[in-house]
């Protein structure tokens, strides 16, 4: 005799497994067995008395689904189910009670409250006996965290206001109620668009199919008297080589080409607007270390405003004393001012170092000023800190040399190892290829975010090396506001 199977037993999985299903309405008998089963409202399922949409559906009922639909996205999924009573009872609908629920109008009325829209909604109505049960599921969003965009009041009978949803909030699921995340569900919603990043980072490789070898006739059958010219996009010698020709009839293979989606960026500019959310929009980089050097390996296609420049700047001269001269760039010389008076106030931080740069690259009249003002306060200090020797280095050699390597303290002639590109190159020759730099802060910046801190320190440099030169420009501007602040 055969065995049963765990359906013909009676089995059923959980509601916590249906929850995360693509489309648990596949088994409308099995998901119905389930959410008969269940005793109370948890936290994967909501119940509702009367019909998603309807004349009789309160505002209070409508965003109330909302905020349920917008809390399991941002958790582990759920259901809500209409139609039962508070007490848990089974009623249900009639046909005709349901004319005016519509699964368009549903989905309108929860994406036009929240960013991003939340997409894998499914809808059904399930039939127990006569009655009939609207059902919405949602399952854990790959977009989250889901922020409402709207505030959504209603004035009660006593002239009292009631907030059915608030602006700017990230709702959560807890048991068997909806409400603001903690700080254990940031972090957790952190962890998971790092990861979700990570992956959303990976190149995708497109395959463009030629016609097939053909041997040119005129040639003898093979093509012995074709001139080839190969190229390598790799060193590595057991790859095939690639023809290059015009004669269509000559091709053979699949060229496999990578690139990087454009979604990619949208994605960066995302993560960027989600911390300022996760932050209750204050100027904190709340994402990590590695998802800033992240960002700043994709620092061109960042959307450059004065907040999310404000936040990157903060973050790489006061918290991770990372690359940061790309958005330095694009401040305002009063801003550059008060950054470095900023970054001065903690007076031993390795930041500093950062400060000290800075005004070598801007130029003298910076660089003068720093040297008084760090004089005042350490030249008669018993332990100075270790920058204030730096930079008393750095004017020694100011003048004589590029700027930049001025600010790095090296030669012309001191080799640099690129470990993206494997060699090693002369500071000099780094010094007349921006675009060599260039890629390789980028790179530099990609190895620190897949794990390899150590390339920190040549993000630094590099970063020096790419942007230094375009500071001089600036020294007018920013020596003014210094003259202004001594007046």
């Amino acid at each position: 005799m055969s065995r049963k199977s765990k359906a013909e037993k009676g089995y059923c999985p959980s509601l916590a497994w249906f929850a995360r299903q693509t489309d648990p309405f596949q088994t409308p008998e099995l998901i119905l067995r389930r959410l008969k089963s269940e005793t109370s409202e948890s936290k994967f399922l909501e119940w509702k008395q009367t019909p998603p949409i309807g004349s009789n559906v309160t505002l209070r009922t409508k965003y109330r689904v909302v905020k349920a639909i917008v809390s399991f996205a941002n958790t582990e999924g759920g259901f809500v189910v209409f139609g039962i009573g508070n007490k848990g009872e089974w009623i249900g609908f009639t046909r005709s009670e349901l004319q005016q629920t519509d699964a368009a109008a549903l989905a309108e009325l929860i994406n036009g409250c929240i960013s991003p829209e939340i997409t894998g909604i499914n809808y059904a109505q399930l039939k127990d006996g006569e009655r009939i049960f609207p059902i919405l599921h949602v399952p854990p969003s790959g977009r989250l965290p889901h922020v409402t965009t709207k505030d959504i009041q209603e004035k009660l009978p006593d002239g009292q206001h009631v907030f059915h949803l608030n602006k700017h909030a990230v709702y959560c699921r807890y048991t068997a109620k909806s409400d603001l995340a903690t700080p254990s569900q940031y972090e957790r919603i952190i962890s998971f668009r790092t990861e979700y990043l990570r992956a959303e980072m990976l190149r995708r490789v497109k395959e463009i199919e030629l016609p097939s070898f053909q041997p040119n006739p005129k040639s003898g059958g093979a093509s012995s008297h074709t001139i080839l010219r190969v190229s390598y996009g790799s060193k590595d010698p057991s790859l095939p080589a690639v023809r290059i020709t015009r004669n269509p009839s000559e091709a053979t293979g699949l060229i496999v080409q990578e690139e990087l989606s454009g979604a990619i960026f949208e994605e960066i500019n995302n993560v960027v607007n989600a911390n300022n959310l996760l932050a209750n929009n204050r100027p904190e980089f709340v994402m990590g270390e590695e998802i800033y050097y992240r960002i700043y390996a994709e620092r061109q296609h960042v959307l450059i405003t004065s907040a999310s420049r404000d936040l990157l700047v903060g973050a790489s001269t006061r918290k991770f004393y990372g690359p940061a001269l790309y958005w330095v760039l694009r401040l305002a010389p009063s801003e550059i001012v008060q950054l470095m008076e900023n970054v001065l106030q903690k007076e031993k931080s390795i930041h500093n170092r950062f400060v000290c740069r800075l005004a070598v690259l801007i130029g003298p009249r910076v660089a003068s000023w720093l040297k008084d003002r760090l004089d005042r306060q350490w030249a008669k200090h018993p332990q100075p800190p270790e920058h204030y020797f730096a930079y008393k280095k750095m004017l020694a050699k100011r003048g004589r040399v590029d700027p930049r390597l001025v600010a790095l303290q090296i030669g012309i002639n001191s080799d640099i190892e690129l470990p993206a590109e494997g060699k090693t190159v002369s500071s000099g020759k780094l010094l007349e290829s921006s675009q060599l730099v260039g890629v390789s802060l980028s790179k530099a910046c990609l190895a620190v975010f897949n794990g390899d801190k150590s390339q920190r320190s040549l993000c630094r440099f590099l970063d020096v090396m790419t942007y230094g030169a375009e500071f001089a420009e600036r020294e007018e501007a920013v020596s003014s506001v210094l003259e202004t602040k001594k007046e």
